[in-house]
């Protein structure tokens, strides 16, 4: 696709121009064109012969352009733009982010068979929501370890899960920023505050096995964020404040010095929180869980071969989980480097070099039985530290120019230093970890034929968890010293997909795939609780490893104006990794992290999307699963159950309305029955969540804003470990959005 923008700074108007081609050359008819400025859309597609024109009273705003079975491409438009050049390629089914130009972003439904969804600033200045986690369950199947949201959940139950895999205290989805992963390296949650809302351009959501390019962690799927990191001359700044003792301040802003930018982003965050557990059962002892974040980056960077970046990165957070000893605290600290450009025989090539340190602290209490004291039982300390790698290349053969290669590794270190308690004594002091070296190569092909796109690519990675001990030394008696022999795995991913264009805007894929999850140094080595749950480490586990498959149609019959999308799947993950209750007191759960025999989900994913009117669009998404254990040599008796924190049935809408002054914005989320525990005695009831902001701009740089999370008052349940933990109340905040450029 080649796009024109001619600017005139002498008239009253921009004139926006241009050819919609595919690679061939070839023109794309009745392309989607659109033209987003201060909220204000216009819209046009291309005729015959892939021409389109469009007009506009703005100087600046954003350029869409859109067609089935193809990548879609945004631009920013400012009076600095003229000539602008891009290439709209066919839809691939994934693809490492590349920072330099141009970016691809897509609908928040995007128009391909494929199932991939989009959360940009718009979506996310509409939601509602104030954390990036509770703007991202838009997405069906998107989930944390449980219901709760990172406002106000302890980190170890961040980790995220895509469509049906089961979640747990790690992630099943591997989260990456800029190409560089976000996953905790020593318990692979997801600290969702580090990237201030203000500072994203664009988070893409790949459901689905994607181990054969990201390798561990992309068991279920990916989720890419894609930050500011080529901002220009400006400032943009968010400020709110609502109930509850609820603030928030983020900014980004940046500065162009010839081929050099600077870019500056943070934000401060502080709630009181609320009681997770409902009156009726609360006791004394119980308070409100609430956080106190503070983080921000710099990044440098430099377009004078390529797009290169540096960036450093600092992160900090207090919580309180809910009682006044349960307490937890992290730090993070990080740089990342980044290198977008092209090379002689190696063609485009990505790089990124990325080193991180973290330290995690947190409190453990026992809970009496009327909620009306607690003791302290454990103190843990764990550090952590990784360093990693990626190379990809895409080789210049010719015609051939979607051929990938690349290579990936990565080194993690921690353990997990603990002082165990009895009534108020110190017990002992217990010290716990290892190391886990990893490395990877993947290779990825596609051919076209026509209206047909076939493409295979493969990873194989290998690693070694190495240095494992566990060490007891009591106050009183012998110390306990245990060295794990150093253990290896080696995992091969395939994948191979198939995508077809239709005439009259339709287009169907199938893929098969096999992905896999090493366990992360928290499993292996790290006991905790939560209330009176005891869950015990396991340096036996093995990696999750998972074989699947979908198939998809996209429908696009009217253009803009309607795009519906089906997709089927299934999923058998063996080895899963899952929390197995061993035994079961009043006072006392008892689990282990143990490797389940097999999993399978199985479902139908749903999603459409309507521009009915000017002004307004309406998304919808339907999710059902059937996601059970199939086999559990070890315990006939979980075999058929459901697998814990996966719901049977999901269901989620957007509607959002915008013009040159308005934007709002709702969307509403159900949930069916699911349980919190593998034996299935632990049910948590269907429920249903409304969100809605509305803004109004006062001034071309100024806009007003009021959101509302939980609008129903809905008080669903959150956790039943047995005492049941609720969702938070109503949410209120009011603030204000400048924009200076």
């Amino acid at each position: 696709m080649v796009a024109v923008v001619s600017v005139s700074a002498q008239q009253q108007t921009i004139q926006i121009s241009g050819v919609v081609t595919d690679p061939n050359g070839d023109a794309i008819q009745r392309a989607s064109v659109e033209f987003e400025a201060d909220g204000n859309t216009i819209r046009t597609i291309t005729d015959l012969s892939g021409d389109f024109t469009l007009l506009s009273t703005r100087s600046y705003g954003t350029l869409s352009i859109s067609s089935p079975g193809f990548s879609n491409a945004k631009i920013k438009v400012t009076t600095a733009n003229y000539s602008l050049r891009i290439t709209l390629y066919p839809a691939v089914v994934m693809e490492r982010i590349v920072v330099s130009a141009p970016i691809n972003y897509e609908e928040h439904v995007p128009v391909t068979s494929l199932s991939q969804f989009n959360v940009g600033p718009h979506e996310i200045s509409s939601a509602g929501a104030l954390t990036l986690d509770d703007v991202l369950r838009q997405v069906p199947g998107f989930s944390l370890f449980r219901r709760s949201g990172g406002l106000t959940t302890n980190p170890t139950a961040q980790g995220v899960s895509l469509r049906g895999v089961g979640a747990n205290g790690a992630s099943r989805a591997l989260v990456l920023l800029d190409g560089v992963p976000l996953n905790s390296p020593f318990g692979g949650w997801i600290y969702w505050n580090r990237v201030p809302p203000v500072n994203i351009e664009n988070v893409s959501v790949q459901n689905g096995g994607t181990s054969s390019l990201y390798g561990s962690g992309a068991l279920g799927g990916v989720i890419n964020i894609t930050s500011e990191t080529r901002w220009g001359d400006g400032l943009d700044i968010e400020a709110s404040a609502g109930n509850k003792g609820t603030a928030v301040t983020s900014f980004t802003g940046g500065k162009l010095l010839g081929d050099w930018g600077i870019v500056a982003s943070g934000q401060a965050l502080h709630t009181n929180g609320y009681v997770l557990v409902p009156e009726n059962q609360r006791g004394s002892v119980d308070t409100a869980a609430g956080t106190g974040d503070l983080g921000g980056s710099v990044t440098i960077s430099n377009k004078a071969h390529g797009f290169s970046f540096v960036r450093l990165s600092s992160f900090g957070e207090s919580r309180r989980n809910g009682t006044p000893v349960q307490v937890n605290d992290t730090r993070i600290s990080a740089i990342d480097f980044g290198l977008d450009s092209s090379l002689p025989k190696l063609g485009p090539v990505l790089i990124r070099l990325y080193g991180s340190s973290e330290t995690f602290n947190q409190n453990f209490s026992a809970v009496a039985a009327a909620r009306n004291s607690e003791s302290l039982t454990n103190r843990q300390r764990n550090p952590s530290q990784q360093v990693g790698f990626v190379f990809q290349s895409t080789p210049n053969l010719g015609y051939h120019q979607v051929l990938r290669l690349g290579v990936e590794g990565r080194e993690v270190r921690g353990h997990s230093a603990e002082t165990t308690f009895n009534n108020s004594r110190v017990t002992a002091f217990v010290d716990a970890g290892g190391r886990q070296r990893s490395l990877g190569v993947f290779a990825s092909d596609s051919v076209y034929i026509g209206s047909w796109q076939f493409g295979f690519g493969a990873r194989l990675d290998h690693w070694l968890n190495s240095r494992g001990f566990s060490n007891r030394t009591p106050v009183i008696g012998a110390p306990t010293l245990n060295g794990f022999p150093n253990r290896s795995e080696t995992a091969f991913s395939p994948r191979v997909w198939l995508t077809k264009r239709v005439d009259k805007g339709v287009e169907v894929s199938a893929s098969a795939y096999r992905a896999f999850r090493a366990p992360t140094l928290n499993e292996l080595y790290r006991n905790f609780r939560v209330g009176n749950v005891v869950t015990n480490a396991n340096a036996d586990l093995r990696a999750e490893r998972l074989t699947g498959g979908e198939a998809g149609i996209g429908l696009n019959p009217f253009g803009e104006r309607l795009f519906v999308r089906g997709n089927v799947f299934w999923s058998d993950i063996d080895d899963s990794v899952a929390n197995v209750t061993l035994s079961t007191t009043p006072a006392l759960i008892t689990r282990q992290r143990q490797n389940l025999g097999a999993i399978r989900a199985r479902g139908v994913e749903l999603s459409a999307v309507t521009k009915f009117a000017r002004h307004w669009e309406v998304s919808g998404e339907y999710l059902l699963t059937a996601s059970r254990v199939l086999r559990f040599p070890a315990n006939r008796a979980l075999e058929g159950l459901m697998v814990p924190q996966v719901p049977r049935h999901q269901f989620n809408f957007q509607v959002t309305y915008a013009d040159g002054n308005w934007l709002v914005g709702t969307q509403g989320r159900f949930a069916s029955r699911q349980f919190d525990d593998d034996q299935n005695l632990l049910p948590l009831e269907r429920f249903f969540t409304l969100d809605a902001e509305a803004s109004r701009a006062v001034s071309e740089r100024v806009r007003l804003f009021v959101a509302v999370q939980n609008l129903t008052g809905s008080r669903h349940e959150i956790s039943s470990t047995p005492v049941f933990t609720v969702g938070p109340p109503v949410l209120v905040r009011g603030g204000v959005r400048v924009r200076l450029r």
